[in-house]
């Protein structure tokens, strides 16, 4: 079975509602939504996880870092978020092959201010080991040590907010 499928209508009185189809069903179904111009189909899995929704999570944890200068100090700290992501520490992100990936990927969703694409390598190589057991090439203080694993700490626990909110408020409606 391919779990509940969400649609929306695109009037701004949009209703959001979950239906389960058979596999056999589906097909057709989809087909006969294709037909119906009043209706858009938002996602099709159980938790609506589509593109969008984790595009803007994305997006608002890197921005709510970004107010807090305690922990983001220059755009050179969102290197630890690619670093963390290529980790495998948060389900659903895409893995970044180069730092052009990850800054183009910023770009579309939204962040300004991004480092070079030598300070992301520089990060990269100077970073040993997977989170949350990163330690680094070159010396760097405890406390810098710390505010490293923190920033993408808290860079994940916002990211799964944004994601529980958005989700929570598209399923409640």
């Amino acid at each position: 079975m391919y779990g509940p499928i969400l649609f929306r209508k695109r009037e701004a009185r949009m209703k959001q509602i979950v239906i389960e189809i058979e596999d056999e069903a589906y097909e057709p179904f989809m087909g006969m939504l294709r037909i119906c111009p009043a209706a858009k189909v938002v996602g099709t899995n159980s938790f609506a996880e589509t593109r969008d929704v984790i595009d803007r999570c994305f997006a608002e944890a890197i921005m709510e870092l970004q107010a807090d200068k305690k922990v983001y100090k220059r755009p050179s700290d969102l290197a630890y978020i690619m670093i963390g992501v290529n980790d495998g520490a948060i389900n659903g992100v895409d893995y970044y092959l180069t730092p052009d990936d990850f800054t183009g990927y910023l770009l579309q969703v939204g962040i300004n201010q991004l480092p070079k694409r030598s300070t992301i390598y520089n990060k990269v190589n100077d970073t040993v080991g997977k989170f949350p057991d990163w330690s680094f090439v070159h010396d760097v203080k405890p406390k810098e040590k710390i505010r490293r694993k923190n920033l993408f700490m808290r860079f994940s626990s916002a990211f799964g907010r944004a994601k529980r909110q958005k989700l929570d408020g598209f399923l409640d409606k």
